[in-house]
Formats: C-alpha cells, structure tokens, sequence
C-alpha cells in the first residue's frame, strides 16, 4: 500500500490480484448480482487510488479497505434505490459441495446452504453486513470496528443478535420439517 500511497499502477494491480476475489464474494453475499459485483470490485480500487493519501500505514489494510468496500455498497444501494431487505437471495455464498460426497449428504448440504443463505438475507443490513465481514471475510472484531466505524461492543452485540436470529429461524424450520 506504500507503493501505491506513491502512484504506483503495479502495486495497486497487485493489490487487485490479492483481494479481487475476497471482495467479489463479499459483494456476492451481500446479494449483489454477479456482473455488478465486479463493477463494485473496480470501484473500490478506484476509490482505494483516490484515497491512497488518507491510508494510515501504521493499521492494518483489511478494515481501511473493507471500509471502502462498505461505503461503495452503500452508494450501489442509493443508486439502485433498493432496501437491503428487499434484495434478491444470495445464489451462491459457500463453495458447492464436493461432486465426490454421497448423493444424498451433498443434496442435504445444498439444502443447509440455501436455508443459511436465506436467513442471512432476513437480517437487518447492518447485522449482515458485520457477520460477513467477520464470519465470511475473516476480520477480527477490532478489524469490523474500524472498517464499519462502529464501537467495538457494538460489532459483538450486532454478531451475537444476527447469530441468535439465524440460529432461531433455523430451528423453527427445524421444527416444522419434524412434524412434517
């Protein structure tokens, strides 16, 4: 980031390479549509070009580039005049399972896939945006703090409420297949 804190394109292209496809997916799981996700991916370089001057190399890149992330989800949101809770439900957020599993364990972990994927797109955005950045990208706690801006209580009380809903909608759904 130093590199590119001085105007150089190869360092960026680097750093391109690096996070290319842990953005793409946190776009992805955010339900943004495949094409536009890699339209926010050039965004946030663009953006992470522009602001190169405000980057603090004494902290960590992660939070600094996730809270460009963040704010270029936020403006696709505005254009797109869409509520999160209206958006469309994720269609791919984990890799598929193994085409070498049993028949059946495979269908059952699809399944799973698409009830999780379906319980993350219930939550409220700010929640599912704190859960992915933690659970799906790999930040600390402090790491979301920073990149959302937050206090770093609130980034716990945020994961523990989204995990206590998704683990609640999961088991009412569990609850209803038994009966059935």
């Amino acid at each position: 980031m130093a590199r590119v804190g001085r105007g150089d394109w190869r360092a960026l292209e680097v750093l391109l390479a690096r996070h290319e496809a842990p953005l793409f997916g946190f776009f992805h799981r955010l339900g943004c549509p495949p094409g536009s996700c890699e339209d926010l991916v050039q965004t946030v370089m663009i953006k992470l070009y522009e602001e190169r001057h405000r980057y603090d190399p004494a902290r960590l890149f992660s939070p600094w580039l996730y809270g460009i992330a963040r704010n270029v989800w936020n403006d696709y949101l505005r254009r797109r005049g869409r509520d999160s809770t209206h958006l469309a439900l994720i269609e791919s957020m984990d890799e598929m399972p193994s085409t070498t599993a049993d028949p059946l364990e495979r269908s059952q972990r699809v399944e799973e896939a698409e009830l999780v994927r379906r319980a993350l797109n219930r939550l409220p955005e700010d929640q599912r945006l704190t859960l992915i950045l933690r659970h799906y990208q790999g930040l600390s706690y402090e790491e979301v703090a920073e990149a959302l801006g937050i206090p770093l209580g609130t980034v716990k009380w945020r994961i523990h409420d989204a995990m206590q809903k998704v683990k609640e909608w999961l088991a009412v759904r569990d609850r209803g297949r038994s009966r059935g």
